[in-house]
């Protein structure tokens, strides 16, 4: 039987039973999101803007099941299928220490810094720490922030990384160091370029750190929908949660099925920005997810989803999320399929 636990901040956690394992230059542009001239809000999406840079590159250690290598071969499949061009590619700058001190606190950075320096960094469990890896993740938040503000001028930003969502103000946890999403927030918020945003979070596991950032914040709605068995424990509410149990053979049709309420919760919130994290785990052969989605059905999923945001004229920034696939071909297949995904709705 289908378990699941839905609620506008009142979710009755479930108790876990699956404990989280082990525990990416070219001649474009480089461009800052502050360089984004602004038009006057979207009324239809005129183009889809990408962001990548080959310094997201980053290695977690050997043998780390994070495949860091899925950024450089997504953006060079995409290149060599023809799905992007070149000129579709913007390219981002880190954000500034005093960016990342829109989320998190000064002795947590600080404690990044030092480890990063100390050769035990390496050792720090399922999140290594190095000065490369940092680099890396400052550069793809400035990604993330970059895709939002390109969609708020073009309709459609897209980074080819990103959606770090277990990152908290003071902790590192699962592969995540900066939470992006909430980064580009609160940046957008700040630069007075709008206020109210909508998370929709569709990765296996729950953004744990993004709910605990927003959890107090009437401007950010969160709909998150993930596996209730599985890491993080305990989960933190959300404005609208899925949780659902991997016992209950969630497959394409029951997935999907799901999300047919966020066309209601959209009209209610009115969000000026839409922050998608398609992550590729709910896959039926992820190392890390427990749902059974075939690529088809998560292809449908991103199909969906985006093309609610251009129905509704909304700016959708997106960003990946995780992905753990035995095949780090299927992963990349999944990311690719985002993509021809926005594609097709701009035909």
């Amino acid at each position: 039987m289908l378990s699941a636990s839905r609620s506008f901040k009142n979710k009755n956690l479930l108790p876990g039973v699956i404990l989280f394992l082990l525990i990416g230059k070219i001649g474009f542009a480089e461009v800052s999101g502050e360089e984004v001239k602004m038009s006057s809000p979207i009324t239809k999406v005129t183009k889809a803007a990408f962001v990548w840079s080959e310094d997201y590159k980053a290695s977690l250690g050997r043998g780390h099941i994070f495949p860091t290598i899925k950024y450089q071969r997504l953006y060079s499949a995409a290149i060599k299928q023809k799905i992007l061009k070149e000129e579709d590619i913007f390219k981002p700058r880190p954000l500034k220490d005093e960016d990342l001190l829109l989320v998190h606190s000064k002795s947590y950075l600080r404690k990044l810094e030092l480890l990063a320096l100390s050769p035990l960094g390496m050792l720090n469990g399922e999140n290594p720490v190095s000065r490369q890896i940092l680099k890396a993740v400052r550069l793809s938040s400035g990604g993330t922030y970059l895709a939002c503000k390109l969609a708020l001028k073009y309709g459609i930003g897209m980074n080819l990384a990103g959606g770090f969502h277990h990152a908290s103000s003071n902790q590192e946890e699962g592969f995540c160091y900066y939470n992006d999403v909430a980064l580009a927030v609160k940046k957008l918020q700040k630069e007075d370029k709008l206020n109210k945003v909508m998370v929709i979070d569709c990765d296996v596991h729950h953004g744990n750190g993004t709910a605990m950032l927003f959890q107090d914040d009437d401007s950010v709605f969160i709909f998150d929908i993930y596996q209730e068995d599985n890491y993080p424990m305990p989960k933190v509410k959300v404005d609208y949660a899925v949780g659902l149990n991997s016992y209950a053979g969630i497959d394409d049709e029951k997935y999907l099925k799901e999300l047919t309420v966020l066309p209601n919760l959209i009209d209610k919130f009115s969000p000026e920005l839409i922050i998608y994290v398609a992550g590729a785990d709910p896959y039926k052969g992820d190392q890390l997810g427990g749902f059974n989605l075939s690529q088809e059905g998560l292809k449908k999923r991103d199909e969906y989803v985006i093309g609610l945001a251009k129905e509704k004229e909304i700016p959708v920034g997106i960003v990946l999320g995780g992905g753990y696939a035995e095949r780090i071909e299927d992963t990349i297949e999944i990311h690719l399929n985002t993509i021809k995904a926005i594609k097709s709705l701009l035909r």
